[in-house]
């Protein structure tokens, strides 16, 4: 008795113990993190307005955006140029957050909340122009604040030397605080053309000039961020060191950690650690509790095939009373005892 008395503070000395030593043996978390991919660079596109109206759902709200005289909607320009810069980002190793994909709406904070909760480091609006003038022209950026300033220019920039040659004039930059004033990174939005002005919206329509709108906005972003190119070439390089690596190329596409390398398992690995020797000091204890379980089980098992029969018993003898009782009972006559048909 005095031997089991004294195993279990034993045990709970043991097992910090065997805790230690099991996180001594496991990887070093930050060797690992070090050995990871290198993260992309986030950048939030957002194609903006989107939806249409449905008869089902009447309150349901759309915006088409800018309708030119042409019948050409703003939302689906926007939609198109979008997923063409995606893919030009997309082939610089950036990992690209779009506000939506298809013709949906979506509403101005949720927009700005998809970019906030992947931790972009650049977002960027995609619009065109309008004014009551049709003869209104030009590539405008409009920017929230001043921490957006610098983006907004850089952009404006590299809009009037790549879309010049389509003959699109630069209106410069223009601050508009009520628009993403809750960004948490550089916020911009582009307004590449007016759809209002005859001449620019027939460009918009064309698949060329779409794409140059794209290629103008992916010079501006990596002109904003230049380490996007560096960061490309050092995932580039740990690809090539580690060929066939299990989620080499999905790792681009998930969400960034936050902080690699600074979670410690070793809380974990000491809770572990105890349980399970106390579970095996109490190993005795657990399997006499299991065969008392099991043997209730087959006493319960056997119980039941007897209670049936028993009640099957009864209800004969019972069947057997009743008969024997209406064989001895005398039959009354009635008036239906006289008729012989």
């Amino acid at each position: 008795m005095r031997r089991r008395a004294t195993r279990l503070p034993y045990v709970l000395a043991c097992a910090p113990v065997a805790a230690i030593t099991a996180a001594t043996l496991a990887p070093p978390m930050h060797a690992t993190a070090a050995s990871q991919r290198p993260p992309a660079y986030v950048i939030a596109i957002d194609p903006g307005h989107g939806g249409r109206p449905d008869d089902a759902h009447p309150d349901q709200p759309f915006d088409p955006g800018v309708i030119a005289a042409s019948g050409l909607a703003e939302k689906d320009v926007t939609l198109d140029v979008a997923q063409r810069l995606q893919k030009l980002l997309t082939a610089q190793s950036v990992r690209v957050v779009m506000t939506r994909n298809d013709d949906r709406y979506v509403g101005i904070q949720t927009r700005m909340q998809i970019a906030t909760d992947a931790s972009a480091t650049l977002f960027v609006s995609i619009h065109f122009n309008s004014f009551t003038d049709p003869g209104a022209t030009g590539a405008l950026v409009l920017y929230p604040g001043d921490s957006s300033l610098p983006f907004a220019q850089t952009m404006s920039d590299t809009l009037q030397r790549d879309l010049g040659g389509w003959g699109i004039a630069s209106d410069g930059v223009q601050a508009k605080p009520d628009l993403w004033q809750h960004a948490t990174m550089p916020a911009i939005t582009v307004e590449a053309a007016y759809l209002t002005n005859p001449a620019e919206a027939e460009l918009c329509s064309r698949p060329a000039f779409r794409k140059a709108v794209a290629g103008a906005i992916d010079g501006g972003i990596l002109a904003q961020q230049p380490a996007i190119a560096t960061r490309k070439a050092e995932i580039a390089a740990w690809d090539a060191a580690h060929p066939g690596h299990a989620g080499a190329t999905a790792a681009a596409n998930r969400p960034l950690p936050s902080a690699p390398g600074e979670r410690s398992v070793l809380p974990v690995l000491v809770v572990m650690a105890i349980v399970g020797l106390l579970l095996m000091h109490q190993r005795r204890r657990l399997v006499a509790a299991a065969l008392a379980l099991a043997n209730l089980s087959e006493r319960v098992t056997e119980r039941r095939p007897r209670v049936r029969w028993q009640t099957r018993r009864r209800r004969a003898a019972r069947r057997r009373a009743l008969l024997e009782r209406a064989r001895h009972t005398p039959r009354r006559r009635t008036v239906y005892d006289e008729l012989w048909f």
